[in-house]
């Protein structure tokens, strides 16, 4: 960790300005000043920091090899596909299709990318809520400046992958990012359709029910997010509670490890192997599936160390013109639980309020059903 002057820890009148503060630089930013104790507007308030909420260290989220759907194992896959799912909305799969020089290379431009010197990476900087539509990738470093008073410790890049960007709109710095992006991007997608389809069928619907559901080509981006060394790590949030608004989302994330799952009134870790991929259930997913799948509330907690973390997430989301509500043939035997909406509607509501575990959702449950 650098030496130089220390970042002074004081509040001030810019904490309540947050888009025009010293802390759009970010928290690499702050590292590399010799940061020796967090400034308050990143300490999360005291019922939310991980020493005071109930954490398991756990071995139970489900591990899927996929290898298995080629053979006479298939059904039996299936059905651990169903049950993760159903009981988690998370799992892990391993032999996945995902080739490990491609995932290798990936991590490589991401970590090459946030260690760039801090001006480099301002020169894509942009708030999350900003009017650019064409902009193809944008890096980040506080989510909602309007809605958030507690920042969260890690920097992102925010970049489309499909409908893909044209050439000239891909990142140029670091040289090689934008092969190593299309490929991994590229790869994701096709495994995001196999898992579909996979869980198509534990639904006893057609294969392609819930990938026709998501509109004509679903949605593709990621963000690589980057969580450096923190002087405090059991003051802050890596990234804050809340569940996704797509419908599927495939995580890579380094061996460092720090993502955290709620599943029946505790917290567990996701514990990192080697070249595998987490999976999670996304919002319209629960909804398509009429609540059969779960969303899951989830975190990153930022662990004791001299090493970044780095973690990559591929959000797979209906079109933005999406109609989005339960199946009709789900709705046979149970009453719809959710809103019929379109998906600009709802990702719209998700950014405009602060992550709040799994509010967005709640709101288009249907009144009956809350």
């Amino acid at each position: 960790m650098a030496s130089t002057a220390q970042v002074e820890v004081v509040k001030s009148s810019e904490d309540n300005t947050l888009r025009n503060s010293k802390y759009v630089k970010g928290v690499q930013y702050l590292v590399e000043n010799g940061v020796m104790q967090i400034p308050d507007v990143y300490a999360q308030p005291p019922h939310q920091r991980v020493d005071a909420t109930k954490f398991e260290s756990s071995n139970e989220i489900p591990v899927v090899d996929l290898a298995g759907l080629q053979d006479d194992s298939r059904s039996g896959v299936l059905a651990e596909i169903k049950n993760a799912c159903e009981r988690w909305g998370f799992f892990q799969v391993i032999n996945h299709g995902v080739p490990v020089p491609v995932i290798e290379r990936m991590m490589d431009v991401a970590r090459r990318f946030h260690e760039l010197p801090t001006e480099e990476k301002m020169a894509y900087y942009s708030a999350y809520q900003s009017e650019s539509p064409s902009r193809s990738h944008r890096f980040q470093t506080i989510y909602n400046a309007e809605k958030q008073t507690v920042l969260e410790w890690r920097d992102s890049l925010d970049q489309k992958c499909y409908p893909p960007p044209e050439d000239d709109k891909w990142l140029k710095n670091p040289i090689d990012y934008r092969d190593a992006a299309m490929d991994y991007s590229g790869e994701v997608r096709k495994l995001a359709k196999l898992l579909l389809a996979v869980m198509s069928e534990g639904l006893n619907l057609s294969s392609d029910a819930l990938e026709k559901a998501l509109g004509d080509e679903f949605g593709q981006n990621f963000l690589i997010n980057y969580y450096p060394p923190c002087p405090n790590p059991e003051l802050v949030l890596g990234v804050n509670s809340h569940s996704d608004p797509g419908a599927l989302t495939v995580l890579l994330q380094d061996e460092i490890g720090g993502l955290q799952v709620f599943n029946e009134g505790n917290w567990f870790d996701v514990k990192p192997l080697a070249n595998a991929l987490v999976i999670n259930v996304a919002d319209e997913l629960e909804v398509l599936s009429n609540g059969i799948y779960k969303s899951v509330a989830h975190r990153a907690i930022r662990r004791v160390g001299d090493v970044a973390r780095i973690s990559i997430a591929s959000f797979c989301n209906p079109t933005w013109e999406a109609k989005m509500g339960p199946i009709a043939e789900l709705t046979k035997t149970n009453p719809p639980l959710y809103k019929e909406h379109l998906f600009r509607d709802f990702i719209r509501h998700f950014r405009s309020r602060y992550y709040d575990g799994k509010g967005c959702l709640d709101n288009f449950r249907l009144p009956n059903n809350l």
